[in-house]
């Protein structure tokens, strides 16, 4: 249906061209009243006394006596200056040195412009930079390498709400005996777990466990989706930490899949709450950071040939995001910080 009615009038508004300034000149000098000018020249008379304003100066006679006049030279050279002024310039060239880093992070490393952007600043690495939405602008005019296309998909999932069957029974512990300080975020220890599946037809499966406080991220290759499988994944996590592992597994948060049913055996120094079945937003960190695995290894990919050394690049990668909630810190900066706490 094509629009035949407007409420609202187009503007026809136009700047003053040299021709009209001249013409406005020759007209003071006969003397015609500013009201007839304004009719004359085809403008409001207010626009007419701005233009006035703008290019009458101060003159001296012969007998040196002050007086005022309109020159449309003048009124033309302040309008150009103004003009000049009006818009702040690109700032592409200024910030080229951050610019060309930020190409590189964008191309190499995948991160986001924000991140790029908010880790510059607090680094002060470069003297000029640009905002996050000014990277956003330069992309879409295509004035940098990078396109959109190059740029991490950001998938709007709808969270599904939905109350847990009543008839399927937990493993343990529910989510709501769950203490506060966990849910707050406000204490170091606490963590969710999930299995990232490949391929239908591929046994290997990604054991991923994520650190709520920090978001530090721990990524293990298990080979079923089992419970004998998690525990071994569970061990070779457990080696790492050695006598420090009760104190940084305080607690995990599991689905009610049967892979995890025997959590409460394998970790027995850490309390193991089960979320309600259907609800994964309840482990919202966990399923956030298995969003990025899918960017290096998408869905249907199998797992059996994917080695330890490339699963851990991409756990270096999410542990070394910078991240704006933590101020453009990474979460293995963050990490560190609190396991060198634990050690003093």
């Amino acid at each position: 249906m094509s629009q035949e009615k407007y409420n609202t009038k187009r503007r026809s508004f136009k700047h003053l061209t040299k021709e009209k300034r001249a013409q406005i000149e020759i007209l003071l000098r006969r003397g015609i009243p500013k009201t007839e000018i304004a009719q004359e020249v085809g403008i409001a008379r207010s626009t007419l006394y701005n233009e006035l304003r703008r290019g009458t100066v101060e003159q001296v006679d012969s007998q040196l006596r002050s007086y005022k006049k309109y020159f449309w030279d003048v009124g033309q050279r302040v309008y150009e200056e103004h003009r000049q002024n009006s818009r702040p310039c690109l700032k592409l060239v200024k910030a080229y040195d951050f610019i060309a880093y930020a190409q590189e992070q964008m191309l190499t490393k995948k991160f986001s412009p924000d991140a790029i952007c908010g880790r510059a600043r607090l680094e002060g690495r470069f003297k000029e930079t640009v905002c996050t939405k000014t990277l956003y602008n330069y992309i879409d005019q295509c004035l940098l390498k990078v396109r959109n296309i190059d740029l991490p998909l950001r998938v709007k999932r709808k969270q599904k709400r939905e109350k847990g069957r009543q008839n399927r029974r937990l493993f343990g512990m529910s989510i709501e005996e769950r203490p506060k300080v966990v849910n707050s975020r406000e204490e170091f220890g606490h963590w969710e777990i999930d299995t990232v599946v490949g391929k239908n037809d591929s046994c290997s499966v990604l054991l991923t466990l994520d650190e709520r406080l920090t978001r530090r991220r721990h990524i293990v290759k298990i080979p079923s989706r089992t419970a004998a499988a998690v525990r071994e994944g569970m061990e070779r996590i457990a080696a790492i930490y050695g006598d420090k592992f009760e104190k940084v597994f305080q607690s995990i948060t599991s689905d009610n899949g049967s892979e995890f049913s025997k959590l409460p055996e394998i970790l027995p120094t850490s309390k193991i709450y089960y979320a309600h079945p259907y609800s994964a937003f309840e482990r919202g960190t966990n399923e956030k950071q298995n969003s990025l695995i899918r960017r290096f290894f998408p869905k249907g990919q199998s797992f059996d040939s994917i080695s330890d050394a490339a699963i851990a690049a991409v756990e270096d990668w999410i542990n070394n995001l910078p991240r704006k909630i933590f101020n453009y810190h990474s979460s293995a900066e963050l990490f560190q910080s609190v396991l060198f706490d634990i050690a003093i």
